[in-house]
């Protein structure tokens, strides 16, 4: 799998012995929201000024701060999800969950079908992977300008993403605890989330699936910082 060998090659997981469920025996977090409890939303790995780290910078061409910001993200999510991926199985995630939502895999000929968490995975490394290494989608010769195309495949990236970090909180949190990774995972979600609304990068419905999180977080944390970044880009 991309994920996980990106996972163990990267060193990403902490060296703790954490006890497997059972076959059969149910996910983490599938009965019960404790990334919700206070002790866990109030986790960070710093209180930096977010707002600052979403907007575009002066001068800078939006298309080129998405894309840097794409694989960024991609290569963030991708060693949070290596170091749990040992956990993430065909038996112990038969169907890709994310929040309230069992997702299917859409084909490149729009063609649904059910498939475990790990295959929507490495599913989503590919095409992630396929999109930002395309010079004639992605360009990164300052001669070429950014296609139509752009766009939409930038959003289908930051949607493949964001049901990744929701596979990771509604079935993996317990493991995430235990390898003490939430503060990381928190401050990601977070930075993810706020980037994505400031640049209409996923529809409402996504968003609203994961509302009680992103409220329980920031109620959490810090007050958002507004100096002078809060200005609007797109």
């Amino acid at each position: 799998m991309v994920f996980q060998a990106v996972g163990k090659l990267l060193g990403y997981r902490k060296h703790k012995t954490i006890k497997k469920d059972s076959p059969g025996k149910k996910t983490s977090g599938e009965n019960e929201k404790i990334y919700l409890e206070p002790r866990y939303t109030a986790a960070r790995v710093v209180d930096a000024d977010i707002l600052m780290l979403v907007a575009l910078p002066k001068g800078l061409n939006v298309e080129e701060w998405l894309a840097s910001n794409a694989s960024a993200f991609y290569n963030h999510v991708s060693l949070l999800y290596g170091s749990i991926s040992e956990f993430c199985t065909i038996s112990s995630c038969p169907s890709m969950k994310a929040w309230a939502t069992q997702i299917q895999w859409t084909d490149e000929k729009g063609r649904k079908r059910k498939c475990s968490a790990p295959q929507y995975a490495d599913y989503a490394a590919s095409i992630i992977q396929k999109i930002l290494t395309d010079e004639d989608l992605v360009p990164t010769k300052q001669c070429k300008d950014f296609p139509k195309t752009f766009q939409p495949a930038i959003q289908k990236t930051f949607r493949l993403l964001f049901h990744l970090l929701g596979h990771i909180y509604t079935c993996h949190f317990k493991t995430v605890v235990q390898l003490e990774l939430h503060p990381h995972l928190n401050t990601l979600y977070l930075h993810f989330l706020l980037f994505c609304a400031e640049f209409h990068l996923l529809d409402s419905k996504e968003l609203a699936s994961s509302e009680d999180l992103t409220t329980a977080l920031i109620q959490s944390g810090p007050s958002p910082k507004t100096s002078g970044a809060q200005s609007k880009n797109t």
